[in-house]
């Protein structure tokens, strides 16, 4: 009878520990998503500070540049020390004169590759006026 109760518990233990290394596998592909998408939001959020340190002249400089809209540093490694091998590309769009006249709009994607290639990107937006 206590070899068929040891079986018993064995097989619940092993279940549990299936179960727990299930959950490890996806709390640490959750966790490499997550600083993919925060590296590419400070990479995002580094440009449009950037821009809001520029000046009109150069705002329209940066816009008649032949690599404009991409980021001529691409593709970007955000950590070069860490060993992983996302690299993200940036791009930028600048619209003058909306919503009003005087204002610039600029959208700032950062784009990479996924787990298993799916293409990713964040995008942030701001607003610039010079008076």
């Amino acid at each position: 009878m206590s070899l068929i109760e040891v079986m018993v518990a064995m097989a619940v233990l092993g279940f549990g520990m299936l179960a727990m290394a299930s959950a490890q596998l996806s709390a640490m592909k959750f966790s490499d998503q997550s600083r993919s998408r925060s590296d590419a939001y400070y990479l995002a959020q580094q440009q449009m500070e950037a821009f809001r340190a520029m000046s009109r002249a150069g705002v329209d400089a940066e816009r008649a540049l032949p690599t404009y809209p991409n980021d001529p540093a691409n593709p970007i490694d955000s950590d070069p020390q860490d060993g992983r091998l996302t690299r993200y590309n940036r791009s930028w769009t600048i619209t003058s004169d909306t919503p009003e006249v005087g204002v610039y709009t600029i959208a700032v994607q950062v784009g990479w590759a996924g787990r298993f290639g799916i293409a990713r990107a964040v995008t942030i937006e701001s607003y610039k006026s010079e008076f």
